[in-house]
C-alpha cells in the first residue's frame, strides 16, 4: 500500500520549469533517497509535498486519502535545508514551540533526540555552531509522530561525527508504519540507509528502483547515480 502518491506535478517559477510532470509513489516503512544534482528540483518537490508551495498542476495524495492542504501538514514532518530560529531562543524554547504547535509532538521522542544528538537544552541557539543548529532542526523534525518525514539536505553542513549522529537518528526514528524521504546529492553518505531511490533531473524522475535490485546488478547506488548523471 502506498503511503504517498504524486501525479502529474508541474511547478514553474523564476522563469524555470522546476517540476516537469513528476509521478511517484512512496511505500510505508521505507527510507527513500531523492537524489540529484543541485538545481534538479529536489527542494521544490519537497516543499510541494510539505504544503509550503502550491503546484501549477498535479495532485499529491497522502495516507488515508488525505489531500494536500491543512490536513496534510498533520501527517508530514519537514526538515528544510535551513531552519531559522529567533535570536532569543534557547534549545528548550525551540522544543517548546514545537510542543505548542504540533499535536503529534512526542515528549519521549524529543528527549531521545536531545540525548542522541547531544543537544544542551539551556544553550542559546545563536551561540551554537551551524552543525549543531542542523542537529537541532533534525531533532525537532523527529520529535513529531508523523507518517512521512521529509529531510532536505540533512547532512550539508555537518562534520563527520555529526553525520554519524544524524544517520543514527534516522535509523532510530525509522518505524514500520512511517517513511523517510531524504533529498541529497551526497549519495555515498546516505547509501547505506536507503531502501529505494528516485533520481531527479531537470524536474523529472529519470530513474526509480530498490537498492537491493541495484546491488544485485553488481553496482552501488553511487555508481548507478554516476551512470545517469555523469555518463560514467
Amino acid at each position: 500500500m502506498d503511503l504517498l502518491t504524486v501525479n502529474g506535478l508541474y511547478k514553474r517559477y523564476a522563469g524555470k520549469q522546476a517540476l516537469d510532470g513528476v509521478n511517484m509513489s512512496l511505500g510505508s516503512g521505507q527510507i527513500i533517497g531523492l537524489l540529484g544534482p543541485n538545481g534538479s528540483g529536489k527542494t521544490t518537490l519537497m516543499k510541494v509535498i510539505a504544503g509550503l508551495l502550491s503546484p501549477d498542476y498535479g495532485e499529491v495524495t497522502y495516507p488515508n486519502g488525505v489531500r494536500r492542504g491543512v490536513a496534510s501538514k498533520g501527517v508530514v514532518s519537514f526538515l528544510p535545508d535551513e531552519m531559522r530560529f529567533p535570536s532569543w531562543m534557547k534549545v528548550s524554547d525551540a522544543f517548546g514551540y514545537f510542543k505548542a504547535n504540533f499535536p503529534d509532538y512526542d515528549e519521549q521522542k524529543a528527549a531521545g533526540m536531545i540525548k542522541l544528538l547531544e543537544l544542551v537544552p539551556d544553550m542559546s541557539i545563536k551561540k551554537t555552531s551551524k552543525g549543531m543548529q542542523e542537529r537541532l532542526a533534525l531533532a525537532l523534525t523527529f520529535s513529531r509522530t508523523a507518517s512521512l518525514y521529509l529531510l532536505d539536505e540533512p547532512l550539508g553542513g555537518i562534520d563527520p561525527v555529526g553525520k554519524m549522529k544524524v544517520m543514527q537518528s534516522i535509523i532510530t526514528t525509522h518505524v514500520e508504519n512511517s517513511s523517510i524521504l531524504i533529498s541529497t546529492h551526497l549519495v555515498r553518505d546516505v547509501e547505506s540507509l536507503l531502501d529505494s531511490v528516485l533520481f531527479l533531473r531537470d524536474g523529472k524522475i529519470v530513474f526509480s528502483g530498490d537498492c537491493e535490485g541495484i546491488r544485485g546488478q553488481g553496482k552501488t547506488v553511487e555508481e548507478s547515480y554516476l551512470e545517469v548523471f555523469a555518463g560514467v
